[in-house]
């Protein structure tokens, strides 16, 4: 990564002017051209003009995408050469961004109305929590990065962390508080409450990204949505305050469900909101489809459909397509939905879901329609309506169910899972 200081000084060295050096920034950080002009105000066509001025300043030749390339390879090797002359500042003090273990995300399907829109909340709207959730394998990791390359330019430090690991909220912590501060704070900030007060009052004084990718890793199992894990509590009175106190920067969250917190605090004039990310359509989905060489694509609708357009079970299930059926999707309908990858795929979801909400899933795996909230309180007559409204409303969080004018249904993939776990179980 190429610190924005070092860029725009090299930048003025080579005659490049502010104007130019905007389109540059936003060209880097993978803005296509139509994108950097109406980001600046201006016709895409103006947008190229100034970026092939930029080309021209830096002695790059070429055709389209591939000066840009020459010209990142010419600003890295700019940089290091810079470094190793000691005329560039110490990289720890110029080093504004800790993307930690971002996947790689060149291959990106669609999604271009759900980036526009989460950058409009983030930049225009000026949101400082924003929450994204949907079910496993949606694609919210890799939006998560990519928006965040996107929005590279607007922020003065951004830090991305992946929650795979589950790791204390004073660990995280010390490892934002030493990213943000250039070096470890003084140990006398030893509770977790002292470490949130100095990250409150650095994000009041500064513009940054934080981004905190899956946080269903503090869920506690067998419960509803939304509930954590012992010794991760404090986790919800950070997200508390990072939603309530006024500060200008933006802090990102994802996860398999909605947090409480956000749901509490949003609609309540805050710059607080969530995003449910939900499935590909299918003219996102068939690059997926296409690279996985499959045929049949007059059923290549219902396959789409039938995973609701989740990437993951798209390309697990085009996998055994490719290998059993030679590729032919029709083939591959006229037997199942289900596959033994799929099925440990969504088993792990239904790991995490308490035993009414198990019971609603096997009563509407059962139904050839939906079923009404009163229809399943008959069937569920020992349980009260608080908790079946609370189990439906955790079931939507975790999109293992929908509702349509009929009821509440199953997504058909889940639907034919639910029923073999039912099998199996019986």
């Amino acid at each position: 990564m190429i610190p924005p200081e070092f860029l725009s000084d090299l930048a003025t060295q080579q005659g490049v002017s502010k104007s130019e050096l905007a389109a540059l920034k936003l060209g880097l950080a993978g803005y296509s051209t139509a994108d950097i002009g109406e980001q600046l105000g201006i016709s895409g066509d103006a947008a190229r003009k100034r970026l092939s001025e930029v080309y021209q300043k830096f002695g790059i030749a070429g055709r389209g995408p591939v000066k840009l390339t020459k010209l990142q390879q010419l600003l890295v090797t700019r940089y290091q050469e810079a470094l190793e002359k000691g005329t560039a500042v110490k990289a720890a003090e110029l080093e504004q961004v800790d993307w930690g273990n971002a996947p790689d995300v060149s291959v990106f399907y669609g999604r271009t109305a759900e980036l526009e829109q989460l950058e409009r909340w983030i930049i225009q709207d000026r949101y400082r929590l924003l929450a994204l959730y949907g079910i496993s394998g949606i694609g919210k990791t890799t939006l998560s990065v990519k928006l965040t390359q996107r929005l590279q330019p607007h922020f003065e430090k951004i830090f991305w962390r992946s929650l795979y690991y589950a790791p204390l909220l004073q660990d995280l912590l010390i490892e934002l508080t030493t990213f943000l501060h250039g070096s470890p704070l003084d140990p006398a900030l030893a509770t977790v409450s002292e470490q949130m007060d100095w990250v409150m009052d650095y994000l009041q004084h500064h513009r940054c990204l934080l981004v905190l990718n899956g946080l269903e890793s503090f869920s506690r199992k067998g419960d509803l949505a939304g509930s954590y894990q012992p010794n991760y509590e404090n986790y919800s009175q950070w997200i508390h305050l990072v939603g309530t106190v006024p500060h200008q920067s933006c802090v990102v969250t994802t996860s398999q469900e909605k947090l409480g917190e956000v749901a509490y605090l949003e609609g309540q004039t805050l710059p607080v909101g969530s995003f449910k990310l939900r499935g590909l359509e299918l003219e996102q989905a068939k690059a997926i489809l296409q690279n996985k060489g499959l045929t049949g694509e007059d059923k290549w609708q219902y396959l789409v459909d039938g995973y609701r357009g989740n990437p993951m079970m798209l390309k697990l299930v085009a996998e055994t397509i490719k290998e059993v059926f030679g590729g032919n999707v029709g083939d591959f309908l006229d037997t199942s939905l289900f596959t033994r990858d799929i099925h440990n795929f969504i088993e792990r979801i239904f790991d995490r879901v308490s035993d009414l909400e198990r019971q609603i899933l096997y009563i509407l795996a059962e139904q050839n329609d939906g079923l009404s909230f009163k229809q399943l309180q008959t069937q569920l007559s020992s349980i009260n309506a608080q908790d079946l409204m609370s189990a439906l409303s955790s079931l939507r969080q975790r999109s293992l169910i929908e509702h349509v004018d009929q009821g509440f249904i199953l997504p058909p993939v889940i639907k034919e899972v639910t029923q073999q776990i039912m099998v199996s179980e019986a």
